[in-house]
């Protein structure tokens, strides 16, 4: 699953993908991370963890990770022109639920798009429309291609666990937090588009805080990681909010 790609192509083809189906249907902040403690992890700077050293971070991240809230920005170029996008979701592993809101400034523009998934389904409302769009199957799938959740991005880093792969670079300040910064060696598997450089931040218990990749000279993402663990609660749209016909 190409993780990265799929997210610069969010910035990339938003505004064009959703308004063709529209109209043929007629931070820096990190939350909790605060409480990171400022002993690191065991490693020596520099240090290259093992393979089972690194499938143990990779897997007490995600573990942390049953509802987490994720606050995304990205920087991407297509054919000269840059496209940059931010988001804020919040997303649980089982059963899936998920709401987010994604904003994409382009020269022609700016969109912005509301997603709500609750297992098979998906809303979508765009421009702060008052009514929703609703898909119990091929929109969603269209939804999940462009916008992946923050699952997807840990089980591709799991398809990429070896030897040497992960480099413990040292404890750094974090929005005031002591962390543990790791870097990641990665390909196109994970970033779509060759191979590409993958940093993340953790706290002393192995959460994910941030993490940020680069893909080629012109194409970053950023990822903000907080409230792990914690309840969500999403409303889903009532039958009075949805377009008519869909």
């Amino acid at each position: 699953m190409k993780y990265g790609r799929r997210l610069a192509a969010a910035a990339i083809a938003l505004s064009a993908t959703f308004s063709l189906v529209a109209c043929g249907e007629s931070s820096d902040e990190t939350g909790d991370s605060a409480d990171a403690a400022a002993e690191g992890p065991g490693f020596e700077a520099g240090a290259k963890l093992s393979e089972s050293e690194a499938t143990k971070l990779i897997d007490t991240a995600a573990d942390s990770m049953s509802t987490i809230h994720v606050e995304m920005g990205v920087e991407a170029v297509e054919d000269g022109a840059s496209v940059s996008a931010s988001s804020v979701g919040d997303y649980q592993r089982e059963p899936v639920v998920s709401q987010s809101k994604l904003t994409v400034d382009e020269a022609e523009g700016q969109t912005v798009m509301e997603i709500i998934t609750i297992g098979e389904t998906t809303y979508v409302r765009m421009d702060d429309e008052k009514e929703w769009m609703k898909d119990d199957g091929m929109f969603s799938g269209l939804v999940s291609a462009l916008v992946p959740s923050p699952y997807t991005l840990f089980e591709d880093l799991s398809g990429e666990v070896a030897d040497d792969t992960i480099t413990y670079v040292g404890q750094e300040e974090v929005d005031g937090a002591d962390l543990a910064h790791y870097a990641f060696v990665v390909d196109e598997d994970v970033t779509g588009e060759g191979d590409g450089t993958l940093d993340g931040w953790f706290d002393a218990d192995g959460r994910p805080i941030r993490m940020t990749m680069a893909m080629g000279k012109d194409n970053k993402i950023e990822m903000d990681f907080s409230k792990h663990g914690e309840e969500l609660t999403v409303t889903e749209p009532k039958a009075e909010e949805l377009m008519e016909g869909l």
